[in-house]
C-alpha cells in the first residue's frame, strides 16, 4: 500500500534518518546495492514500502533501539488496513486527519466556535453534522467515526491533549439545554484524565492570541510538528517550520492568557448548572 498518509509519514522519517546520518540517496543506494531511484521511490512513498527494505535501510543508517522498532512497526502497520480504512470510503482530508491523530504524541486544539471533536458527545456531534448538511446516508457513520477517533485518549499509551476553548462556545446551545449539559459534563469528566488539559479563554479577557483563527497543532515523536486548519468541508495541513513557529508562539501566549485548570472547571460547571436548570424548566 503506497501513497497513503501512513506511508508518506514513514517515507518522510526514513528520509530524515538518512539525512541525519549524513548520507545522500546515492550513497545509501550504493551500500545497499540498490538503484538510487529505488531509494527515492521509497522515500517519497511512490512504491510499496516493504518491512525488509526498511530494516535494511535502518541497518546501514545505524539506527537502533526504540527509534528502530518504532519505524519497523510503522512499516508493518502499513501492510494492514487501519480501522478507518476497512470497508469505508472516507474523504482524503479525514483519513489524513485521523492518521495525524494516531501518530501524535501531543495535540493542542485552539477552538473558537465548537467543542473540539475529540471531546464531543455523540448527540453534540450529530447536531453539528446535521446543521452542516451532512447527508443522512453517511451521518451515523461519520458520528461513529468521530467517537472512535477519541480512542487515542484512553489507549495504553494515550496522546496528550491540550485544549484552549473560547468561553463563547459554551453559550451556544447546540442541540438545546439537555445536549449542552451532557456535553459540558463530558468535558469536565474528560479533564480528570492526566493526559487531558482543558483551559478556558474567558470572555473577560477581551482579545486573546487565539482570535486570529482556530487551529490544531500536532506534535510527533520524531517528525516536525504540523498545524491543521479546518474550513467548511475542507482543510489544510501546514508544515513549513517558519509557518508552524507562528502557531507555537500563539500557544505560548495562550498558556499565559487562559484561565488555569481549576478556574476553567468552575466556568464549565457554571454553564452545566445553567443548562441543567433550563432543561428542567423545558421539561
Amino acid at each position: 500500500m503506497s501513497d497513503t498518509p501512513r506511508a508518506r509519514a514513514l517515507a518522510k522519517e526514513l528520509r530524515a534518518a538518512r539525512n541525519a546520518a549524513g548520507l545522500t540517496a546515492r550513497e545509501l543506494a550504493r551500500v545497499l546495492g540498490w538503484s538510487e531511484a529505488k531509494v527515492s521511490r521509497i522515500e517519497t512513498a511512490r512504491r510499496g514500502i516493504l518491512v525488509q527494505n526498511v530494516e535494511a535501510m535502518l541497518g546501514v543508517l545505524g539506527m537502533k533501539g526504540e527509534d528502530r522498532e518504532r519505524l519497523l512497526k510503522m512499516a508493518r502497520d502499513i501492510r494492514e488496513p487501519a480501522w478507518w480504512e476497512l470497508g469505508r470510503d472516507l474523504p482524503q482530508q479525514l483519513t489524513a486527519l485521523i492518521d495525524a491523530e494516531q501518530r501524535a504524541k501531543r495535540i493542542t486544539n485552539v477552538s473558537l466556535n465548537l467543542v473540539p471533536g475529540l471531546l464531543q458527545t455523540r448527540a453534540y456531534t450529530r447536531q453539528i453534522m446535521e446543521s452542516s448538511g451532512v447527508d443522512d446516508a453517511v451521518l451515523e457513520e461519520r458520528v461513529a467515526i468521530r467517537q472512535m477517533r477519541q480512542g487515542i485518549l484512553s489507549q495504553r499509551d494515550p496522546v496528550e491533549l491540550r485544549v484552549y476553548i473560547d468561553e463563547t462556545v459554551f453559550g451556544r446551545p447546540v442541540g438545546g439545554p439537555s445536549v449542552m449539559a451532557e456535553q459540558l459534563r463530558h468535558v469536565v469528566s474528560a479533564s480528570d484524565a492526566e493526559n487531558v488539559t482543558v483551559q478556558v479563554l474567558s470572555r473577560s479577557l477581551g482579545a486573546h492570541a487565539g482570535l486570529s483563527g482556530a487551529f490544531v497543532l500536532y506534535e510527533f515523536v520524531k517528525s516536525r510538528p504540523v498545524v491543521y486548519l479546518e474550513a467548511r468541508r475542507s482543510g489544510a495541513f501546514i508544515d513549513a517550520p517558519e509557518d508552524v513557529s507562528l502557531f507555537l508562539d500563539a500557544v505560548k501566549l495562550l498558556e499565559t492568557q487562559a484561565s488555569d485548570q481549576a478556574a476553567s472547571r468552575e466556568i464549565l460547571n457554571q454553564y452545566v448548572r445553567q443548562y441543567e436548570s433550563e432543561a428542567r424548566h423545558d421539561s
